[in-house]
């Protein structure tokens, strides 16, 4: 049976002590009709599992697009240890589309 909703991908966990680039990779999607990212991404986060008061804390900076135009990029740092994050990609495309997918990952003690 299909899911209406979004799958998450599991990431690599990071320390939170650590500053790391993360990213979705929609190449695969967009090569299928030659389209690439434009505009301006957006990356929001929530908490799969624990406690964090304010997730949008580990959020540094804006999004960015790759320069292949194939990727959404979100710097992220700190983080409640033993919480899951997800983060929601979502971007336009030069096709008139708009393009979004979930990735989560675990932050543990640094």
């Amino acid at each position: 049976m299909p899911s209406n909703t979004l799958q998450p991908i599991q990431q690599d966990p990071q320390y939170n002590t650590e500053s790391l680039v993360r990213g979705m990779d929609f190449s695969s999607r967009l090569d299928l009709t030659s389209d690439t990212l434009t505009g301006s991404p957006t990356v929001t986060v929530s908490v799969l599992q624990g406690t964090d008061p304010s997730p949008q804390s580990i959020l540094v900076g804006s999004p960015s697009i790759s320069t292949n135009s194939m990727q959404v990029l979100q710097r992220v740092s700190g983080g409640v240890p033993g919480t899951a994050y997800i983060l929601s990609f979502k971007c336009g495309t030069a096709q008139g589309n708009t393009i979004e997918d979930q990735a989560f990952f675990w932050v543990l003690q640094g």
